[in-house]
């Protein structure tokens, strides 16, 4: 299963402007849970929006309107990326609250 750290190169614009909605950064630490809450449905719906993307140029390339296998590989490898991106972003998360499960109070 791929890490977090094997995918550092991966843009991800939708999640970085779900982070930065009032346009200046903020410290380390200061996030709401509902901003966080928000960035999640956001990385997942970019997430969507690429593989329908996929889904779709597929479509088009099995209908003819698109003739460019160069061009059905990025799309349907950014949709690739970002899935592997979100689910490894899902996994972190789990592993956090696991952690946090397991503190003695």
């Amino acid at each position: 299963m791929s890490t977090v750290n094997t995918l550092t190169g991966v843009t991800n614009d939708y999640l970085t402007q779900a982070l930065s909605s009032s346009g200046t950064k903020k410290p380390e630490g200061s996030g709401s849970f509902d901003e966080l809450y928000q960035a999640a449905v956001n990385l997942i719906s970019g997430t969507n929006s690429y593989i329908q993307q996929a889904q779709q140029a597929e479509i088009d390339y099995a209908m003819g309107e698109l003739t460019s296998t160069h061009e059905l590989s990025i799309i349907e490898e950014k949709a690739n990326i970002a899935l592997q991106y979100t689910v490894a972003i899902k996994n972190g998360i789990l592993d956090a609250y696991k952690e946090l499960m397991q503190i003695q109070v």
